[in-house]
């Protein structure tokens, strides 16, 4: 099959599309670890090794995903850039694309670049904090009681 360049609207709906579903990401990843952080709170703090060994795995496992579409997306994107910076003459720069704030960052990174590798540093960051929280922390420090005695616990409350 031939290479067919696409239009300026083609480049710019996929740019479009690229943005949602990283956004989409960023949301997924903002709830599963907003779960997971509420799981060791309620439940997992207290809980054997066994569960907590399932419910890491099981959150490795979505992030894994989340990770590996994230860098599909971002293989995308950086090649819609590529296309759309070929134009003959395109409705934005494509400099513009890529630094949309007038910032000098003095780095040898675009604004885009600088999003990616800081998307990445913070997601890995939160994954072995995670981790640490829920294999070495010691949660008797932190005071957490027993939901024993709780409405809806099997007692009334007064």
């Amino acid at each position: 099959m031939p290479d067919t360049p696409m239009t300026q609207a083609e480049l710019l709906e996929g740019l479009f599309a690229s943005l949602q579903t990283i956004l989409s990401l960023v949301s997924l990843f903002f709830a599963i670890v907003s779960g997971y952080i509420a799981a060791l709170y309620f439940f997992l703090a207290r809980a054997g090794l066994v569960l907590r060994l399932i419910a890491f795995g099981l959150l490795s496992i979505g992030l894994s995903f989340l990770g590996g579409t994230a860098a599909v997306v971002g293989s995308m994107q950086d090649g819609l850039l590529r296309a759309w910076a070929a134009l003959p003459a395109p409705v934005v720069p494509a400099g513009s694309l890529r630094n949309p704030m007038p910032l000098e960052t003095g780095l040898p990174l675009s604004q885009q670049e600088l999003g990616v590798v800081t998307g990445w540093i913070i997601g890995i960051a939160v994954y072995v904090a995670l981790a640490y929280l829920t294999f070495l922390h010691d949660w008797s420090k932190e005071g957490l009681q027993s939901h024993e005695g709780l409405p809806g616990r099997g007692e009334q409350s007064p």
